[in-house]
């Protein structure tokens, strides 16, 4: 809900609605064009307000906690009181429940919230009487409300401003669309015109999200892989969608990341979400049918994008901290980690600058639209089949291609470790996603054995992978060649070792009993 629907009259006037939004961020310097966009243009015009606001909290954050924010806004001579709640937001477009209460001045007033579940903190008299503002917005907001095609209709915000928290603040530019009647796909049908033209991004994050990263002075922890609730009643769609929007989710909380900082997690943790998203394309090849192909081929664009950069932090952090002391005597070993180290920054760099880039958001864009068409359970019968049946033959399947790939393992090159590695993988993935519909200790059991396989088989990649790294790095230098030399040495040693490792882990994978055969 938006100002420039609001019609009330009465303090203590309470609405309560789910808020259906896609949010996209833009450069500041195009706000004009924005402004001026044809798709954006109203029948009826626009208005234009200025919108001040404060978040409210605990000093201990219980709200955020809770996933909560509190917000007292003033519009015109009006005090609108805001409680914001639940949902989720997956390519920009954030679902929540929205409790709107008109108050009499700027002060937070909970007598006038109404008994509900999301309320309940806020009506204990221990929390009431503890909250303080963290954080303000500064707002000048543009409304228009268009109406793209027959039956839909969108509300259109037009932010910009600033996010303050102390003395620090966070600019805003965004557009919000926000579905009055149509689809979800109505939005992503307009956002991937505007985008033709703009450099529109998908923006994750709330206004109250981004306000609490200023009140903490810093940013969110780089994110990990949330689990996967399935459920028996599901069909094979829905489980892929709730698989894809989980592994989505873990690579947009990591973008800003990524983008923003120097720390390796991130980059790790978007690339986690890229594989696991990647991979339920491929678990649920036979559910998607070819539609599901350029999409796929994105998300393959967008891993190649940012392998360079991991490869340099996996051997700059890792693998060479290790090698240290068997380089430490030659000459040119300061210089070759220093040629290391300024490869590993431009390779950060180029990763950086793919995930900014118009194509980038473009296929994020797309990829979000392509999977709210899917929201309704589809025709086919491959895609209304039962949860377990399905989830039973992809793990069937992926088991039998590890096993297939597996064979013969002391005879096995590393090209054909790297693609048994891919496997494990992939049945590791399944296992995370389907372990909701099997038996909790089995599965536990199974996930185990295919870590320890992953980690002995990734060591291996990472080992076989320094050679070709360091000749693409500086291959007309003897001195670094030489000290290249060495590291590769090492590094093949320690692969040989590591083979020794994966037989005894391969006997106990194969060992153990198929949790979804019991």
């Amino acid at each position: 809900m938006n100002s420039g629907a609001r019609r009330r009259h009465l303090a203590g006037e309470t609405t309560i609605a789910a808020e259906i939004e896609l949010k996209l961020r833009f450069p500041p310097a195009r706000l004009r064009e924005v402004l001026k966009s044809p798709l954006l243009q109203a029948a009826q015009g626009s208005s234009t307000h200025k919108l001040a606001a404060s978040y409210f909290d605990t000093p201990a954050l219980e709200l955020q906690r809770r996933n909560i924010a509190l917000r007292v806004r003033r519009e015109g001579r009006r005090w609108i009181q805001a409680v914001k709640s639940g949902g989720a937001a997956a390519s920009g477009v954030h679902r929540r429940l929205e409790i709107e209460s008109v108050l009499r001045d700027r002060h937070p007033d909970m007598s006038v919230l109404p008994r509900h579940p999301v309320t309940k903190i806020l009506r204990s008299r221990k929390v009431a009487e503890s909250l303080v503002p963290v954080l303000r917005t500064e707002i000048t907001r543009t409304l228009r409300l268009i109406e793209p095609v027959p039956g839909v209709l969108i509300e259109v915000a037009i932010d910009r401003g600033f996010i303050r928290s102390g003395r620090r603040r966070d600019r805003v530019c965004e557009i919000e669309l926000e579905l009055k009647r149509g689809t979800v796909g109505a939005l992503f049908e307009l956002a991937q015109q505007l985008a033709q033209a703009l450099p529109l991004a998908p923006e994750h994050r709330s206004k109250a999200e981004r306000g609490y990263d200023l009140f903490r002075g810093a940013a969110a922890a780089p994110v990990k892989a949330a689990a996967v609730v399935l459920t028996r009643e599901m069909t094979a769609g829905r489980c892929f969608l709730e698989i894809a929007a989980v592994a989505l989710a873990q690579v947009h909380a990591n973008e800003r990341g990524v983008a923003d900082s120097q720390d390796p997690e991130y980059l790790h943790q978007m690339r986690v979400g890229i594989r696991r998203l990647r991979s339920a394309f491929s678990l649920f090849r036979a559910v998607l049918g070819d539609a599901a192909v350029p999409q796929a081929a994105a998300l393959r664009a967008m891993a190649a994008a940012l392998g360079p950069a991991r490869d340099w932090d996996v051997f700059v952090t890792e693998t060479l901290p290790m090698v240290r002391p068997a380089l430490a005597a030659h000459v040119a070993a300061e210089a070759f980690e220093a040629v290391c180290r300024k490869c590993r920054q431009s390779a950060r760099t180029k990763a950086k600058k793919s995930i900014k880039t118009m194509d980038y958001n473009k296929s994020m864009i797309a990829l979000g639209g392509w999977l709210a068409s899917l929201g309704s359970d589809g025709d086919s019968a491959a895609w209304r089949q039962p949860a377990r049946a399905c989830a039973v033959q992809i793990l069937t399947a992926r088991h039998a291609r590890v096993l297939k790939r597996g064979r013969r393992l002391e005879r096995r090159t590393a090209a054909e470790l790297h693609r048994l590695r891919i496997a494990v993988k992939q049945l590791r993935y399944a296992a995370e996603f389907f372990s909701s519909l099997f038996p909790g200790r089995g599965m536990a059991a199974l996930r185990d054995r295919l870590a320890q396989l992953q980690d002995i088989l990734g060591r291996i990649n990472d080992a076989a992978a320094v050679q070709p790294l360091l000749s693409a790095a500086a291959a007309d230098d003897r001195e670094f060649i030489a000290a290249a030399g060495i590291v590769t040495g090492w590094c093949e040693a320690r692969g040989a070792a590591e083979r020794r490792a994966l037989q005894n882990a391969w006997r106990r994978f194969r060992a153990l009993r198929r949790p979804w055969q019991a």
